[in-house]
Protein backbone atom coordinates (compact mmCIF):
# COMPACT_ATOMS: atom_id res chain seq x y z
CA UNK A 1 0.00 0.00 0.00
CA UNK A 2 2.86 2.12 0.47
CA UNK A 3 3.59 2.03 -3.00
CA UNK A 4 0.24 3.05 -3.93
CA UNK A 5 0.59 6.25 -1.78
CA UNK A 6 3.35 7.57 -2.99
CA UNK A 7 1.88 7.15 -6.54
CA UNK A 8 -0.84 8.86 -5.14
CA UNK A 9 0.46 11.90 -3.29
CA UNK A 10 3.02 12.29 -6.22
CA UNK A 11 0.55 12.22 -8.67
CA UNK A 12 -1.55 14.66 -7.17
CA UNK A 13 1.89 16.76 -6.50
CA UNK A 14 2.18 16.60 -10.51
CA UNK A 15 -1.15 18.27 -10.67
CA UNK A 16 -0.60 20.82 -8.66
CA UNK A 17 -3.39 19.37 -5.69
CA UNK A 18 -1.57 19.45 -2.22
CA UNK A 19 -1.15 16.15 -1.33
CA UNK A 20 -3.18 16.98 2.11
CA UNK A 21 -3.67 14.44 4.20
CA UNK A 22 -7.17 14.01 4.28
CA UNK A 23 -7.54 14.14 0.82
CA UNK A 24 -4.97 10.99 0.24
CA UNK A 25 -6.80 9.26 3.30
CA UNK A 26 -10.06 9.63 1.57
CA UNK A 27 -9.49 8.54 -1.73
CA UNK A 28 -7.48 5.42 -0.65
CA UNK A 29 -10.90 5.15 1.49
CA UNK A 30 -12.53 5.49 -1.73
CA UNK A 31 -9.86 2.87 -3.10
CA UNK A 32 -10.95 0.23 -0.41
CA UNK A 33 -14.48 0.43 -1.16
CA UNK A 34 -14.32 0.30 -4.77
CA UNK A 35 -12.93 -3.11 -4.92
CA UNK A 36 -14.94 -3.97 -2.28
CA UNK A 37 -18.44 -3.51 -3.93
CA UNK A 38 -17.10 -3.91 -7.38
CA UNK A 39 -17.17 -7.90 -6.07
CA UNK A 40 -21.01 -7.82 -6.42
CA UNK A 41 -21.63 -4.30 -8.31
CA UNK A 42 -19.03 -4.89 -11.40
CA UNK A 43 -18.07 -1.35 -11.23
CA UNK A 44 -15.00 -1.14 -13.08
CA UNK A 45 -12.72 -3.44 -15.20
CA UNK A 46 -9.71 -2.11 -13.52
CA UNK A 47 -8.63 -4.31 -10.29
CA UNK A 48 -5.24 -3.27 -9.99
CA UNK A 49 -4.30 -0.51 -6.97
CA UNK A 50 -2.10 1.54 -9.09
CA UNK A 51 -4.43 1.17 -12.09
CA UNK A 52 -7.09 2.45 -9.97
CA UNK A 53 -5.02 5.52 -8.66
CA UNK A 54 -3.90 6.26 -12.09
CA UNK A 55 -6.58 5.67 -14.44
CA UNK A 56 -9.59 6.45 -12.23
CA UNK A 57 -8.96 8.79 -9.66
CA UNK A 58 -5.57 10.88 -11.06
CA UNK A 59 -7.80 10.56 -14.81
CA UNK A 60 -10.45 12.30 -12.83
CA UNK A 61 -8.19 15.16 -11.46
CA UNK A 62 -7.22 15.74 -14.94
CA UNK A 63 -10.46 18.20 -15.59
CA UNK A 64 -9.56 20.66 -12.83
CA UNK A 65 -6.71 21.61 -15.20
CA UNK A 66 -10.17 22.37 -18.20
CA UNK A 67 -12.52 23.48 -15.57
CA UNK A 68 -13.08 27.51 -15.73
CA UNK A 69 -12.19 29.30 -12.72
CA UNK A 70 -16.06 30.83 -12.53
CA UNK A 71 -17.64 27.57 -12.61
CA UNK A 72 -20.22 27.52 -9.14
CA UNK A 73 -21.17 23.84 -9.73
CA UNK A 74 -20.68 20.80 -12.32
CA UNK A 75 -22.39 17.47 -13.28
CA UNK A 76 -21.04 14.44 -14.25
CA UNK A 77 -23.46 12.05 -16.75
CA UNK A 78 -22.99 8.74 -16.76
CA UNK A 79 -21.24 8.81 -13.60
CA UNK A 80 -20.68 5.28 -13.04
CA UNK A 81 -18.39 4.43 -9.87
CA UNK A 82 -18.34 8.40 -9.55
CA UNK A 83 -15.48 9.16 -12.34
CA UNK A 84 -14.53 11.85 -12.71
CA UNK A 85 -16.89 14.14 -10.76
CA UNK A 86 -16.19 12.22 -7.14
CA UNK A 87 -12.56 12.70 -7.14
CA UNK A 88 -13.15 16.25 -8.09
CA UNK A 89 -15.53 16.46 -5.21
CA UNK A 90 -12.97 15.34 -2.79
CA UNK A 91 -10.46 18.14 -3.58
CA UNK A 92 -12.81 20.77 -4.62
CA UNK A 93 -15.43 20.95 -0.92
CA UNK A 94 -16.34 24.39 -2.55
CA UNK A 95 -17.91 22.63 -5.52
CA UNK A 96 -21.52 21.96 -5.74
CA UNK A 97 -21.13 18.13 -7.61
CA UNK A 98 -24.20 16.35 -8.66
CA UNK A 99 -23.45 12.83 -10.48
CA UNK A 100 -25.90 11.74 -12.55
CA UNK A 101 -26.23 7.99 -12.93
CA UNK A 102 -29.01 5.60 -14.14
CA UNK A 103 -27.79 2.27 -12.58
CA UNK A 104 -29.88 2.25 -9.10
CA UNK A 105 -26.76 0.14 -8.12
CA UNK A 106 -24.17 2.40 -8.97
CA UNK A 107 -26.10 4.94 -7.33
CA UNK A 108 -26.31 3.12 -4.11
CA UNK A 109 -22.43 2.92 -4.17
CA UNK A 110 -22.14 6.40 -5.00
CA UNK A 111 -25.04 8.00 -2.39
CA UNK A 112 -23.05 5.24 0.38
CA UNK A 113 -19.79 6.42 -0.09
CA UNK A 114 -20.51 10.02 -0.71
CA UNK A 115 -21.92 9.58 2.55
CA UNK A 116 -19.11 7.69 4.41
CA UNK A 117 -16.55 10.83 3.21
CA UNK A 118 -19.18 13.16 4.78
CA UNK A 119 -19.11 14.95 1.21
CA UNK A 120 -21.52 17.85 1.64
CA UNK A 121 -21.23 19.17 -2.05
CA UNK A 122 -22.22 15.67 -3.72
CA UNK A 123 -25.66 14.85 -5.62
CA UNK A 124 -26.81 11.24 -6.57
CA UNK A 125 -29.22 11.44 -9.16
CA UNK A 126 -30.75 8.30 -10.33
CA UNK A 127 -31.34 8.76 -13.92
CA UNK A 128 -30.48 9.24 -17.49
CA UNK A 129 -29.33 12.33 -18.10
CA UNK A 130 -32.24 13.05 -20.79
CA UNK A 131 -34.81 12.85 -17.85
CA UNK A 132 -33.54 15.43 -15.84
CA UNK A 133 -34.75 18.77 -15.70
CA UNK A 134 -34.81 21.43 -13.87
CA UNK A 135 -31.20 21.73 -13.27
CA UNK A 136 -28.56 23.78 -15.00
CA UNK A 137 -24.78 23.40 -14.69
CA UNK A 138 -21.93 25.67 -15.36
CA UNK A 139 -19.85 22.41 -16.60
CA UNK A 140 -21.09 19.42 -17.85
CA UNK A 141 -18.56 16.54 -17.56
CA UNK A 142 -18.50 12.96 -19.05
CA UNK A 143 -15.15 10.58 -19.35
CA UNK A 144 -15.61 7.48 -22.04
CA UNK A 145 -19.00 7.42 -21.83
CA UNK A 146 -20.80 9.24 -24.65
CA UNK A 147 -18.92 10.90 -27.95
CA UNK A 148 -19.12 15.06 -27.89
CA UNK A 149 -21.94 14.73 -30.42
CA UNK A 150 -23.97 12.02 -28.27
CA UNK A 151 -22.76 14.62 -25.22
CA UNK A 152 -24.32 17.46 -26.50
CA UNK A 153 -27.40 15.50 -28.01
CA UNK A 154 -28.00 13.71 -24.54
CA UNK A 155 -26.98 16.73 -21.79
CA UNK A 156 -27.04 20.18 -23.93
CA UNK A 157 -30.03 21.05 -21.81
CA UNK A 158 -28.24 21.10 -18.76
CA UNK A 159 -25.55 23.49 -19.81
CA UNK A 160 -26.08 27.06 -18.38
CA UNK A 161 -26.11 29.40 -20.77
CA UNK A 162 -21.98 30.18 -20.74
CA UNK A 163 -21.08 26.32 -19.51
CA UNK A 164 -18.62 24.29 -20.56
CA UNK A 165 -18.64 20.73 -21.73
CA UNK A 166 -15.64 18.89 -20.55
CA UNK A 167 -14.56 15.08 -22.35
CA UNK A 168 -11.63 13.11 -21.97
CA UNK A 169 -10.74 11.12 -24.87
CA UNK A 170 -7.31 9.17 -25.57
CA UNK A 171 -5.86 8.45 -29.89
CA UNK A 172 -9.73 9.21 -31.60
CA UNK A 173 -10.06 12.32 -30.07
CA UNK A 174 -9.36 13.99 -33.55
CA UNK A 175 -12.04 11.96 -34.81
CA UNK A 176 -14.39 13.42 -32.16
CA UNK A 177 -13.69 16.64 -33.31
CA UNK A 178 -15.12 16.13 -36.81
CA UNK A 179 -18.89 15.44 -34.50
CA UNK A 180 -19.30 18.74 -32.98
CA UNK A 181 -22.61 20.38 -34.27
CA UNK A 182 -22.83 23.55 -35.80
CA UNK A 183 -23.31 26.38 -32.77
CA UNK A 184 -20.36 24.90 -30.39
CA UNK A 185 -16.70 25.86 -30.68
CA UNK A 186 -13.95 23.68 -29.50
CA UNK A 187 -10.55 23.70 -27.72
CA UNK A 188 -8.37 21.03 -26.75
CA UNK A 189 -6.00 20.36 -24.16
CA UNK A 190 -3.01 17.46 -23.78
CA UNK A 191 -1.92 15.98 -20.70
CA UNK A 192 0.33 13.73 -19.39
CA UNK A 193 -1.98 11.54 -17.06
CA UNK A 194 0.60 11.24 -13.64
CA UNK A 195 2.19 7.61 -12.90
CA UNK A 196 1.59 6.70 -16.66
CA UNK A 197 3.25 7.45 -20.11
CA UNK A 198 -0.46 8.35 -21.72
CA UNK A 199 -1.72 11.09 -22.99
CA UNK A 200 -5.17 12.72 -22.35
CA UNK A 201 -6.68 15.07 -24.93
CA UNK A 202 -9.86 17.18 -22.41
CA UNK A 203 -12.38 17.96 -25.24
CA UNK A 204 -13.69 21.80 -24.17
CA UNK A 205 -16.85 22.39 -26.22
CA UNK A 206 -18.65 26.06 -25.55
CA UNK A 207 -21.63 27.66 -27.66
CA UNK A 208 -21.22 30.06 -29.97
Amino acid sequence: MAAVKDLLTGGLSELGIAADEKIVDALLFYLSELKRWNKAYNLTAITDDKEIVAKHFLDSLLYLKALPETARNLCDVGSGAGFPGLPMALVRLDLPVTLIEPSRKRCAFLRNLSKRLALQNVDVIEAAAEEVGELRFDAVLTRATFSVAELIRKAGHLLAARGVFILSKGEKAKEELLQVPDGFQVKTLSLMLPGTDIVRTLIIVTRN
